[in-house]
């Protein structure tokens, strides 16, 4: 009975064992799942295919974009679209505009003033030596681009870059001309003021008919000026060369010669065959420019070191190792003999030179001392005073100013009427001055180491010459740079001279053999085809234009006055 009732209990709980199976069974097919995954990379799957159509909780997308991310997008989208529909009606509306924007304006530029008194660069912008006032920044500007423009226009020859109007070719420089100011003329105010102006500083250096060209200078060889003269001392060391200042006759100017030898000697330059004296030894082809001898004079007790034109007053003044001198009137034949310089104790008034007009006589004196005398009366009118030796002394081509320097390398320069030094500076090679030229805008300083160095002299020294304080100008121009420093001579640059256009400086020594070289200063640069090696100048010890330029005479150490002709200057330019 026991094994029964065992039997019947396991019956039950197998039965229950299996009800509770269905019924986790049901269960398991009744309840949704929480989520699924989607592995596939094709989005989202919709549970509800496995679930009997019920939602899960919550679903994965595994393709990188979210709804509110491709919101964002949509957005951005359309804000670029909307930029650069602004972007492009910006440009268009620059492109209608034809004067560009600054990137950057300062406001506080116009406010700032410049000082030109801080240094030798702002020194130079100045217009007058007087001025000490700041300017503006915009004016400041604009006389750097002067300044340019004028540096540009002196070292270089661009005429070569203008071009004439299309299918004008063959337009004459008249008619050009002609044009230009027709198109100036309508031009703004600003414009032309700017054009007068430079044209106005630089006319002589760039006009078309009279610009000399650079490099190369062409001259022709003619008989030597007293080669007609059978004096046998004729071979004496030239001291003095020069042609008379007054343009009686340009193809034929008047030259006087004279030196060691005692003689002043008085040509005219391309005379006649049938003055040539007894000189019959001569070739045709050489008589046609043949000089012949106007006249000559002996003064026994004077061997002549120095001897110029009073101007065109037809005197010459004629001195040397001797405390006297000699003023020879030519035309009435007469000479005056001068003992001495009242009020001066000198030995020797050996150099000198002659104002343009033939007024005054600057003799170099001693101890330092520039004597004045007057052309006329023959007698002192002052003296200016350096502080080393003097060995160069010149007047400007006006007459108001006398330069002069020596031993101490300075330059001075004095004003006439005043009798007062107004301008004083060191020349930038520092050794001993022995020559000096000048002219309305350039002044060139020889020194004794061989360097000539080219100085712009375009300065406003007439408010100097007013000044109550002398000593004034010597703050405001106590370094000058030169424009060049020539160094082509290897000695002493015992001559200088400028031609009567300014644009050639011929420049020489007495120490060196065939010792001479011209220089085109609107370049400054040395013509580099004359003279060369085999050119027989002899040492050269003076020199001169004539007053067109048509002629260069020079006077060398065997007595004989070379004589050329520059080809640029024949046709009256």
């Amino acid at each position: 009975g026991d094994n029964d009732d065992d039997d019947d209990e396991e019956e039950v709980m197998e039965g229950e064992s299996e009800g509770e199976k269905e019924e986790d069974m049901e269960d398991e097919e009744g309840e949704k799942p929480l989520f699924e995954l989607d592995r596939t990379g094709e989005g989202a799957i919709d549970a509800t295919e496995n679930t009997g159509g019920e939602e899960p909780l919550f679903e994965l997308d595994r393709s990188g974009v979210s709804d509110s991310a491709k919101e964002d997008v949509d957005d951005e989208e359309e804000e670029q679209r909307e930029n650069d529909d602004d972007d492009s009606s910006e440009e268009g509306n620059e492109s209608n505009n034809n004067e560009p924007k600054p990137a950057w304006v300062d406001q506080d530029d116009g406010n700032k003033n410049v000082s030109l008194l801080k240094n030798a660069r702002t020194r130079k912008l100045r217009h007058s030596q007087s001025e000490n006032k700041a300017i503006s920044k915009s004016n400041y500007e604009e006389r750097l681009r002067e300044r340019f423009t004028n540096t540009v226009s002196r070292s270089s020859n661009i005429d070569w870059a203008t071009l004439p109007p299309s299918g004008d070719a063959g337009t004459t420089t008249k008619e050009l001309t002609k044009k230009k100011e027709e198109l100036d003329s309508s031009d703004e105010e600003e414009e032309e003021d700017a054009a007068l102006k430079l044209l106005t500083s630089n006319a002589p250096l760039l006009s078309t008919s009279s610009t000399l060209p650079p490099t190369t200078i062409s001259l022709i060889r003619f008989p030597d000026v007293n080669l007609c003269d059978d004096d046998k001392r004729s071979n004496a060391t030239l001291q003095s060369v020069q042609f008379y200042p007054k343009q009686d006759d340009e193809e034929k100017p008047m030259v006087l010669t004279a030196g060691l030898d005692k003689m002043l000697k008085f040509y005219r330059v391309g005379g006649a065959v049938d003055d040539i004296g007894s000189n019959n030894m001569l070739t045709s082809s050489k008589k046609e420019g043949l000089s012949s001898k106007i006249q000559g004079v002996y003064f026994k007790d004077l061997p002549i070191y120095s001897a110029s034109f009073l101007g065109d007053t037809g005197k010459v003044v004629v001195s040397g190792r001797r405390p006297f001198f000699y003023i020879y009137d030519f035309v009435a034949g007469k000479i005056d003999h001068v003992p001495r310089i009242l009020g001066r104790d000198e030995r020797s008034l050996e150099k000198f030179t002659t104002s343009p007009d033939g007024k005054l006589i600057a003799f170099i004196g001693n101890d330092g001392y520039i004597i004045l005398v007057d052309a006329r009366s023959k007698h002192w009118v002052a003296d200016f005073k350096l502080n080393g030796s003097v060995r160069a002394v010149s007047f400007t081509p006006d007459g108001d100013f006398l330069l002069g320097s020596g031993s101490d390398g300075e330059v001075y320069r004095f004003d006439i009427r005043s009798k007062k030094c107004i301008d004083k500076f060191q020349n930038e090679d520092g050794t001993i001055t022995s020559s000096m030229a000048v002219t309305d805008r350039f002044l060139a300083v020889g020194a004794e180491s061989g360097v000539v160095n080219l100085y712009d002299d375009n300065q406003n020294y007439e408010s100097q010459s007013s000044a109550t304080d002398p000593w004034s100008a010597f703050s405001l121009i106590s370094q000058r740079r030169p424009i060049k420093s020539i160094m082509n001579l290897q000695t002493s640059a015992d001559r200088v001279k400028f031609n009567h256009d300014g644009q050639i400086l011929a420049m020489s020594t007495q120490r060196e053999k065939n010792g001479f070289r011209l220089l085109h200063v609107p370049t400054a640069t040395v013509f580099s085809n004359w003279p060369t090696t085999k050119t027989p100048l002899g040492y050269i010890w003076s020199m001169d234009f004539s007053p067109s330029s048509r002629y260069l005479a020079m006077g060398n150490d065997k007595g004989k006055c070379l004589l050329y002709k520059l080809q640029h200057y024949q046709d009256g330019r």
